[in-house]
């Protein structure tokens, strides 16, 4: 997979070298069951047109530059992750943009002229909630009309678990709430950070990506793993914990090696530590005023 990264306005030299494709659209934190949909029916598309694969992505989430709702600044897959999974995915090319101001206050019409039809798009794909252009005029219905029958549109139904939409949004919260068992369900794979390892006998200290989003303060069952371990053991997450890095203990006596090649895997919520030292003060003060 190639990854070209994008500034705004497009270069006329990333364009003519672009190949024809199908494209899919989306800011894809996470890669969930969701996205990868999306991915996969545009990779049959490409296959049957035969054409080259690509996506495109911001390196940026659009809410760090458009002043609505919650900004959105660590992420369920950060771009170094993202790039991994659309790799496995089967994605020739990625296209990461610069989103800037320029970028979001660009209109929808000339959005598919210069980064779609410019990026020789000869089918584009997205979910159906899908928006693009200045303050989100375009969506999927415009798509048909702004493609001028220059490009096939593609748009793919809501992914549903459970009754519920899979949705980043939806695993954000299941990840700031401790529920990382849950997680499974909707990604495809279990919650898990990369990063390097140093270890201090049972113990380690796993540095990460601070852009990850973590999860809430509590206890957590958790497995480090890599080519040479997979070895369980017990984090705990801090409201005020150092950022980038946690220390696990783990469950048995292992004789590690600091790697830099490791993978966090969250399994279980344990226990609300700090819930449990705030009930122990409590019970403690009305103890000292029944004496």
């Amino acid at each position: 997979m190639i990854t070209i990264p994008i500034n705004h306005p497009i270069s006329r030299s990333i364009q003519e070298n672009s190949q024809s494709c199908v494209m899919a659209l989306g800011f894809f934190d996470g890669v969930h069951l969701g996205h990868q949909k999306i991915i996969r029916t545009a990779k049959k598309i490409a296959k049957d047109k035969g054409l080259k694969l690509a996506v495109m992505t911001f390196a940026q989430h659009p809410s760090s530059v458009i002043p609505k709702g919650p900004t959105i600044t660590n992420f369920i897959t950060p771009l170094s992750e993202k790039e991994k999974v659309f790799e496995q995915l089967g994605v020739d090319f990625l296209y990461v943009v610069d989103f800037t101001k320029e970028v979001a206050q660009t209109p929808h019409q000339q959005f598919v002229d210069q980064y779609l039809c410019g990026l020789n798009s000869k089918h584009v794909v997205a979910g159906f909630d899908y928006k693009y252009g200045f303050k989100g005029k375009g969506d999927m219905n415009q798509l048909l009309i702004d493609s001028k029958g220059r490009f096939g549109v593609t748009t793919v139904s809501k992914f549903e678990k459970h009754e519920q939409k899979v949705s980043s949004t939806l695993l954000r919260s299941l990840i700031s709430t401790g529920r990382v068992e849950e997680i499974q369900a909707y990604l495809g794979r279990s919650y898990e950070m990369t990063g390097e390892v140093k270890s201090k006998g049972r113990t380690c200290t796993f540095s990460f990506d601070p852009t990850y989003y973590m999860p809430s303060p509590g206890q957590y069952e958790v497995t480090v793993i890599n080519s040479k371990v997979h070895a369980k053991g017990m984090c705990e997450v801090k409201s005020i914990h150092r950022p980038g890095q946690i220390a696990i203990t783990f469950f048995d006596e292992l004789l590690f090696e600091d790697f830099k090649d490791a993978r966090l895997q969250w399994n279980n919520f344990i226990a609300d530590f700090e819930m449990d030292a705030l009930h122990a003060q409590r019970d403690l003060r009305e103890l000292e005023m029944s004496m």
